[in-house]
């Protein structure tokens, strides 16, 4: 209670989540979650204002807090953003409660 948390959602082609994600750990994530998918369009490969949309997708979910939120976005999307391979684009919501979550820091190893 008392720390305001966000999930960030990342939603790219597939094979880029987990690229992302590494980024994301680099700027202080503790983790996320990645789940495989298919965009809505019918066809293999389709072109959308000249730009070739892949069926199969990614979209990596990170829950963090709220002071967080703004380094690890641009962290994920400056290498995996829209303009990249990844076609990645990224958006955060208010999360108002969790269970099982710890933002305390992590032991150090002995």
């Amino acid at each position: 209670m008392g720390k305001n948390k966000e999930v960030i959602i990342y939603i790219c082609n597939h094979g880029f989540a987990y690229e992302a994600m590494a980024e994301a750990r680099k700027a202080g994530a503790r983790g996320g979650t990645i789940i495989h998918g298919r965009s809505s369009i019918s066809q293999e490969k389709d072109k959308f204002f000249g730009i070739t949309l892949h069926p199969e997708k990614d979209i990596l979910m990170i829950v963090c807090l709220e002071k967080q939120k703004n380094a690890l976005m641009k962290a994920i999307t400056s290498k995996y953003g829209v303009k990249t391979e990844a076609r990645g684009i990224c958006f955060s919501m208010k999360v108002d409660d969790t269970i099982g979550f710890s933002f305390e820091p992590l032991p150090l190893p002995r």
